[in-house]
Protein backbone atom coordinates (compact mmCIF):
# COMPACT_ATOMS: atom_id res chain seq x y z
CA UNK A 1 0.00 0.00 0.00
CA UNK A 2 0.99 3.46 -0.84
CA UNK A 3 1.76 6.14 1.39
CA UNK A 4 0.92 9.68 0.42
CA UNK A 5 1.89 13.20 1.62
CA UNK A 6 -0.75 15.69 0.77
CA UNK A 7 0.58 19.38 0.44
CA UNK A 8 -1.79 22.09 -0.11
CA UNK A 9 -1.09 24.38 -3.20
CA UNK A 10 -2.23 27.20 -1.61
CA UNK A 11 -0.89 27.89 1.21
CA UNK A 12 2.53 25.27 0.72
CA UNK A 13 2.04 23.33 3.84
CA UNK A 14 1.52 19.51 4.63
CA UNK A 15 -2.14 18.84 5.07
CA UNK A 16 -1.92 15.17 6.03
CA UNK A 17 -0.17 12.00 5.49
CA UNK A 18 -1.67 8.88 5.05
CA UNK A 19 0.03 6.99 7.93
CA UNK A 20 -1.57 9.40 10.02
CA UNK A 21 -5.31 10.24 8.97
CA UNK A 22 -5.95 7.03 7.08
CA UNK A 23 -4.17 4.60 9.60
CA UNK A 24 -5.59 1.06 9.41
CA UNK A 25 -7.59 2.22 6.05
CA UNK A 26 -4.99 2.75 3.56
CA UNK A 27 -6.06 -0.19 1.53
CA UNK A 28 -9.12 1.96 0.66
CA UNK A 29 -6.79 4.41 -1.18
CA UNK A 30 -6.32 3.26 -4.92
CA UNK A 31 -5.38 6.76 -6.30
CA UNK A 32 -4.87 10.10 -5.36
CA UNK A 33 -7.81 11.57 -5.31
CA UNK A 34 -8.78 8.72 -3.05
CA UNK A 35 -6.19 10.41 -1.15
CA UNK A 36 -7.53 13.43 -1.38
CA UNK A 37 -10.87 12.51 -0.52
CA UNK A 38 -10.19 10.76 2.51
CA UNK A 39 -7.54 13.70 3.84
CA UNK A 40 -11.08 16.54 3.29
CA UNK A 41 -13.28 13.84 4.87
CA UNK A 42 -10.64 13.50 8.57
CA UNK A 43 -11.08 17.43 8.45
CA UNK A 44 -14.65 17.89 7.57
CA UNK A 45 -14.34 18.92 3.57
CA UNK A 46 -17.13 17.12 2.18
CA UNK A 47 -18.92 17.93 -1.17
CA UNK A 48 -16.17 18.23 -3.58
CA UNK A 49 -14.98 16.97 -6.82
CA UNK A 50 -11.32 15.62 -7.59
CA UNK A 51 -9.09 15.86 -11.08
CA UNK A 52 -6.06 14.49 -11.21
CA UNK A 53 -3.46 15.67 -13.10
CA UNK A 54 0.38 14.15 -13.82
CA UNK A 55 1.43 18.03 -12.73
CA UNK A 56 0.26 21.37 -10.50
CA UNK A 57 -1.30 23.16 -13.18
CA UNK A 58 0.18 26.65 -11.48
CA UNK A 59 -3.35 28.21 -11.77
CA UNK A 60 -5.23 29.36 -8.55
CA UNK A 61 -6.96 26.11 -8.32
CA UNK A 62 -7.12 24.95 -5.18
CA UNK A 63 -5.64 21.27 -4.51
CA UNK A 64 -2.99 18.92 -3.30
CA UNK A 65 0.56 18.26 -4.52
CA UNK A 66 0.93 14.64 -4.15
CA UNK A 67 4.42 12.70 -3.10
CA UNK A 68 4.66 8.96 -2.23
CA UNK A 69 6.64 8.21 0.90
CA UNK A 70 7.99 4.38 0.60
CA UNK A 71 9.95 4.68 -1.83
CA UNK A 72 12.92 2.68 -2.67
CA UNK A 73 11.56 -0.01 -0.42
CA UNK A 74 11.79 2.20 2.76
CA UNK A 75 10.10 5.54 3.97
CA UNK A 76 11.69 8.76 2.97
CA UNK A 77 10.26 10.94 5.66
CA UNK A 78 9.05 9.82 9.18
CA UNK A 79 5.47 10.63 9.77
CA UNK A 80 4.81 13.98 9.33
CA UNK A 81 3.88 15.85 12.56
CA UNK A 82 4.01 19.14 11.88
CA UNK A 83 2.80 20.13 8.28
CA UNK A 84 4.44 23.72 8.59
CA UNK A 85 7.54 22.87 9.53
CA UNK A 86 9.50 24.16 6.63
CA UNK A 87 12.88 21.71 6.90
CA UNK A 88 9.71 18.66 6.63
CA UNK A 89 7.96 20.08 3.57
CA UNK A 90 11.58 20.67 2.11
CA UNK A 91 12.09 17.03 2.93
CA UNK A 92 9.07 15.62 1.53
CA UNK A 93 9.72 17.94 -1.50
CA UNK A 94 13.61 16.57 -2.18
CA UNK A 95 13.50 12.78 -1.07
CA UNK A 96 9.73 11.32 -1.65
CA UNK A 97 8.41 10.64 -5.50
CA UNK A 98 5.80 13.42 -6.63
CA UNK A 99 3.54 11.62 -8.21
CA UNK A 100 0.85 14.15 -9.19
CA UNK A 101 -1.58 17.29 -8.55
CA UNK A 102 -4.99 16.34 -7.44
CA UNK A 103 -7.77 19.69 -7.91
CA UNK A 104 -10.46 19.90 -5.43
CA UNK A 105 -13.42 21.74 -7.05
CA UNK A 106 -16.72 22.83 -4.70
CA UNK A 107 -19.44 20.20 -6.37
CA UNK A 108 -21.42 23.46 -6.92
CA UNK A 109 -18.71 25.15 -9.43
Amino acid sequence: MARYILIDSNSGYIFGDTADFAAGRQSEITSIADAARMLDASIGEHGRNYVEHTRNPRTTVSGYDVYRADVNGGEAVAVVQDGQNRDVIEAVQRDCEYVGFVECESENA
